[in-house]
């Protein structure tokens, strides 16, 4: 794990320093995404957060992540390793009004006390990233079946039939 970021930062003294925080952290770390990803083990997310002000003057910081989670297919109930690669851009705010007069392709964040906690963000963003109803890309629709080349049609005698009558009576 590498920890060359600190826990909690102050996101205006960040955005106006042009901070970069960048590592990888434990998926066990991030406990927003209990119950929604199988059991991480040892499994880390790489993370890079870049803190800035946009043109409005606004705190945002750029967040990307990428690596590999583990999820539990729905189809098949099995573990696969679903890739992670999501970026988003966060408009930090101090409530609710502030968040409704972000830009709309911002993600907000409330933080009333002027303080975020990194590996929050790195949660959140790996959650948008996941995919709603998890199913493994190699596993196969339940009951599917192989296509039969010998298809029975039960009709095609009757067509025969109906064929041979109509060229007698012509």
């Amino acid at each position: 794990m590498s920890r060359d970021f600190p826990d909690w930062i102050d996101p205006d003294k960040a955005a106006a320093a042009g901070r970069e925080f960048s590592g990888t952290v434990p998926l066990a770390r991030l406990t927003r995404l209990d119950g929604m990803i199988a059991d991480p083990g040892d499994a880390e997310i790489e993370f890079r957060i870049v803190f800035g002000h946009d043109e409005q003057r606004q705190v945002r910081a750029e967040v990307s992540v990428s690596g590999r989670v583990p999820l539990r297919c729905q189809r098949t109930l099995k573990v696969f390793e679903h890739p992670i690669e999501s970026r988003s851009v966060v408009g930090i705010v101090p409530d609710d009004r502030a968040a409704d007069s972000l830009p709309e392709d911002y993600e907000p964040l409330l933080c009333p006390d002027n303080k975020v906690e990194l590996v929050r963000l790195i949660g959140e963003e790996v959650l948008l990233g996941l995919p709603l109803v998890p199913i493994d890309p190699a596993s196969s629709k339940v009951g599917e079946e192989a296509p039969t080349s010998d298809t029975y049609r039960p009709f095609a005698e009757l067509a025969d039939e109906l064929r041979k009558n109509r060229d007698k009576d012509k």
